[in-house]
């Protein structure tokens, strides 16, 4: 067996299980342009693989609303815990749901980004992300980038 091989081999053999190589703050790298290259689900579709981030985990939605998947994560994200994540099957919409309330989020985007994401023309516009409380649990916040109809 050539060394490479073999090298390679080892490798994966010594790797600890449970690593994953897909973080959140990789799939929300671009967000503050609200692209989420590739990260969908549709289940429909044959073609479709899995994006690393769910597949890594084995995350399946725990609910689909009118094209939208919701999928429970305890993960971080810009220093943030997040319990939820929502990404478009048919619906341009992504967001995530941060287990923080709505002014310790601000606190942290602002320190990191200095902006703290309040909705705007831009943001309705799906140009640019908004933050808002989360109307089902006062204690969290959510930050969606939602593509309107006829977008890019």
């Amino acid at each position: 067996m050539p060394a490479v091989i073999r090298l390679f081999c080892l490798s994966v053999l010594l790797m600890p299980l449970g690593v994953q190589a897909t973080s959140l703050e990789e799939v929300f790298r671009d967000f503050q342009k609200c692209d989420f290259e590739g990260f969908y689900y549709a289940p429909w579709d044959p073609q479709h693989t899995v994006h690393p981030y769910l597949a890594e985990r084995n995350l399946t939605p725990y609910k689909e609303v009118s094209g939208l998947y919701y999928f429970k994560v305890k993960d971080t994200l810009f220093g943030l815990p997040v319990a939820e994540i929502i990404i478009p099957g048919t619906w341009n919409l992504h967001a995530v749901v941060f287990d923080a309330p709505l002014a310790k989020t601000q606190r942290a985007l602002k320190r990191r980004f200095g902006s703290v994401f309040a909705p705007s023309a831009l943001s309705a516009e799906g140009k640019v992300p908004a933050l808002e409380i989360d109307v089902e649990n006062q204690n969290r916040s959510g930050l969606y980038c939602n593509e309107v109809e006829g977008g890019e």
